[in-house]
């Protein structure tokens, strides 16, 4: 059947044979992405258990990685050690809101992310990196990732949406992994209520950030077709839903705005300097929320992502106060670029250069209306690139009117996904991009055994 053939779906009768499919689409390269992960992973086996094994879903997860394994040609092992890897390096430093209702221009349920990580995640990741993961007897749903190494879910066919973006924190313990959680609401909610159970319920566990040596979990902005919008936050003892949807717009960066740091452990600019800029791109987006109430559509939102400005309305009450222009401090901007990059470089600071470069890079901004089941899906920095609206109905098995001009996946690429991917990580990788690589592993390794002691 062509449908199984589809480039941008995954599909199994079960989790085996869902494995197996992830490692048709994610193409001949990923194995090569695999061995390199899992020979990172094994070097160290402190790094290894600090990364931690699936959680109470571990027996769907084994049976898709086990399968993926068969169909790429190597040891299960290697492919699960990798997925930890690969997990734990996808630690986004986001600006994502969520906007509904009245704070629309007609009535429409929009959220949006900027993923925000290293540039090398655009060599690994490709062109367009939204595929559709379907399994019989559950809800099939759009996910963002590599689809045998990892998927976020970011839409489902019956119009349940969510973003996310990385947080800090310290209050850990055995549970789903952020990504179990989102994939189990995904399948089996439509509304924001019941992926709220799913999150409450838990039970949850951090991810280990290897890259920086703390622990990880994410910020949710949740959004139904019926217009309920909430952000969850949480740690493994304490969760938070902050319900939006009467005020009809949230904003999230990577940090807690509503659950107790002292509960959670969540970092702020007091215990992280580096935190200044969640709280500067937090404020800026509740500016342009309120700035464009009642206006909020895809042209709109285009300028929302792409916005500059810097914001240090909430740094006061941490001792730091400037104009909106003087000199920007780092990852303080929606539209996130290395602003203070030579500034680092020139003064000798390379570790602050190394972080400034990490976080402050937005390589992809997506927007998911579920309503007429669309992704905007820009590829790099939105203000020097277009947004073009997807439309995902006739993949998700929920046909709606179509935004007018949308595209199919296949019409975007001529039914060709980019399916290679860059050996960024190989020591035989050329140019630039393996410059890049090198250099980013280097720094890696230099920091990760105090991080994982």
């Amino acid at each position: 059947m062509k449908y199984l053939e589809d480039p941008f779906v995954v599909r199994g009768r079960d989790r085996f044979a869902l494995g197996a499919d992830t490692a048709r689409v994610s193409g001949a390269r990923t194995r090569a992405i695999v061995k390199v992960l899992s020979a990172w992973a094994r070097r160290e086996p402190s790094i290894l258990e600090a990364t931690r094994p699936p959680g109470p879903a571990a027996e769907g997860t084994l049976a898709e990685v086990e399968g993926a394994s068969r169909a790429l040609g190597m040891s299960a092992d290697d492919l699960l050690a990798a997925r930890r890897i690969m997990e734990s390096l996808a630690m986004p430093g986001c600006t994502n809101f969520g906007a509904v209702g009245t704070a629309t221009e007609d009535g429409s349920v929009m959220t949006s992310w900027n993923f925000d990580v290293a540039p090398f995640f655009r060599l690994m990741m490709g062109r367009f990196p939204l595929f559709v993961r379907e399994v019989p007897g559950t809800i099939p749903y759009l996910a963002m990732g590599i689809p045998a190494l990892f998927g976020i879910g970011v839409m489902n066919a019956e119009g349940l949406s969510c973003v996310v973006n990385a947080v800090g924190l310290t209050d850990d313990g055995d549970g789903l992994t952020p990504f179990e959680l989102n994939n189990q609401a995904m399948e089996t909610c439509s509304r924001v209520s019941e992926a709220s159970r799913v999150f409450e319920e838990g039970p949850r566990q951090a991810l280990k950030a290897i890259s920086v040596g703390i622990l990880m979990n994410w910020n949710t902005i949740w959004a139904d077709r019926e217009g309920n919008l909430s952000l969850f936050e949480c740690s493994h003892n304490y969760f938070n839903e902050q319900d939006a949807t009467a005020q009809a717009s949230i904003a999230s960066a990577n940090h807690h705005q509503f659950l107790d740091h002292a509960l959670s452990g969540g970092t702020d600019p007091a215990t992280q300097p580096l935190m200044a800029g969640s709280f500067s791109r937090l404020g800026r987006m509740y500016a342009l929320l309120e700035e464009h109430r009642g206006q909020i559509n895809p042209r709109v939102v285009k300028q929302m992502v792409s916005d500059h400005m810097a914001d240090y309305s909430l740094l006061a009450d941490y001792g730091i106060e400037r104009e909106w222009w003087e000199e920007k401090i780092d990852d303080s901007t929606v539209c996130a670029h290395a602003w203070n990059l030579r500034k680092h470089l020139a003064a000798g600071r390379l570790g602050a250069a190394w972080d400034e470069v990490s976080f402050s890079s937005t390589v992809y901004s997506f927007q998911f209306q579920p309503l007429c089941m669309t992704s905007w899906f820009t590829d790099g920095h939105p203000c020097k690139n277009d947004a073009i609206p997807v439309y995902w109905g006739r993949l998700l098995g929920s046909e709606v009117d179509r935004y007018p001009g949308a595209l199919d996946p296949d019409e975007l690429f001529g039914a060709k996904r980019q399916t290679t991917r860059r050996l960024i990580f190989s020591e035989s990788a050329g140019g630039a991009e393996g410059v890049l690589g090198r250099a980013w592993m280097a720094m890696s390794r230099l920091g990760e055994r105090p991080n994982f002691k």
